[in-house]
């Protein structure tokens, strides 16, 4: 998912090459969201599971709000239909048959090929055991067309606000069962993307970047430890959630913004649609890879602090590889109308 300024249009090709227009600082941000997100995944641990599932699914939607632009209905549900859903079903079905052939026989699951199938089509948490972090691209496309809609209704955004806001009071308020295409997260999730959209149009960043060092850093580990104690302690429940989300996120927008650039950081943001797709099967093979020659349990090898560190580098590397092969021979698998050879021509 690429990241512009508001004043470009919302790009057709989420893998394009960096241009010189892109917010450095909101790929950095991405990047971190994304190695948090394979961490959570790999690392069996309480204390960092809870704090990293406290903001950095908050934060990807507010990074994509962001850079929020207003575009017609129907063309901004095509360009999202190639950019996420294109991408949603090709990495689905290839995740899916390499369960089929191979890591099903080696894993807990009666759920047949059919039954996985049905469960890629409805884009539901609970039906996509074969890759279930997949569930973040439909509940994502269904967020940004529906916030779309909404500003296209009043232009001055103030019904978008009021309606998103509205539906995070109701997920607060009602207890929401799974539903297709992440229907129940589009509640938790969209008003974190409007309040994305509110920042960016206010040139928060420009803001920001105008602090004082010293005070930059205070409060950036003051954001931090905030959103620690209160992810320890459990208090991520109800507007908690939100509460914490928005303090987790914001310590991560002022890091992102004091330093500006980081090659490694950027890149993976850049990235990041493809680490999430793949990084699930790629780091459960490692996973088995490193417990054999060390006889360890794959569940030893994950409560191990350094090793899974290990597995979390090397994943992040073989999904990067992925995606250099794929953006030059299928890049429409990541969004993508051109390779890169053909970009770069």
């Amino acid at each position: 998912m690429r990241i512009l300024t508001k004043a470009e249009a919302v790009p057709k090709n989420l893998n394009q090459p960096v241009s010189k227009a892109r917010l450095a600082w909101l790929d950095i941000l991405k990047g971190m969201g994304i190695i948090l997100v394979a961490i959570g995944h790999i690392y069996q641990n309480d204390v960092v599971y809870d704090w990293i599932y406290s903001f950095h699914m908050p934060l990807f939607f507010l990074a994509a709000g962001w850079v929020y632009k207003v575009t017609p209905v129907v063309e901004h549900i095509k360009k999202r239909f190639f950019t996420v859903i294109v991408p949603y079903f090709s990495f689905g079905l290839l995740v899916l048959l390499y369960w089929q052939l191979l890591e099903r026989r080696f894993r807990d699951s009666d759920m047949t090929f059919a039954e996985a199938l049905i469960g890629l089509l409805r884009g539901q948490y609970d039906y996509l055991d074969f890759n279930v972090h997949l569930w973040f691209l439909p509940c994502f496309f269904v967020t940004v067309v529906l916030y779309n809609i909404l500003v296209n209704i009043h232009k001055k955004k103030w019904l978008a606000y009021g309606v998103c806001f509205l539906m995070s009071a109701v997920f607060v308020l009602v207890e929401m069962p799974e539903l297709p295409w992440g229907l129940n997260r589009v509640f938790q999730y969209i008003g974190f993307y409007a309040l994305g959209d509110i920042l960016g149009s206010a040139k928060a960043d420009s803001v920001l970047s105008g602090a004082h060092k010293a005070v930059w850093f205070a409060a950036e580990m003051a954001l931090l430890a905030l959103n620690f104690g209160l992810a320890y302690f459990d208090l991520t429940k109800g507007i908690m959630w939100f509460v914490t989300g928005t303090v987790g996120v914001a310590s991560c927008i002022l890091f992102s913004v004091r330093i500006r650039k980081c090659a490694p950081l950027e890149y993976l943001g850049r990235i990041s649609l493809t680490v999430l797709c793949i990084h699930g099967p790629v780091y459960r093979v490692l996973v088995k890879i490193v417990s054999v020659p060390l006889n360890m349990s794959t569940d030893e090898v994950r409560a191990n602090a350094a090793l899974a560190l290990v597995v979390t580098a090397v994943t992040l590397a073989i999904c990067s590889l992925a995606y250099e092969i794929i953006i030059r021979i299928l890049p429409w698998m990541v969004g993508a109308k051109k390779s890169v050879k053909k970009t770069a021509a």
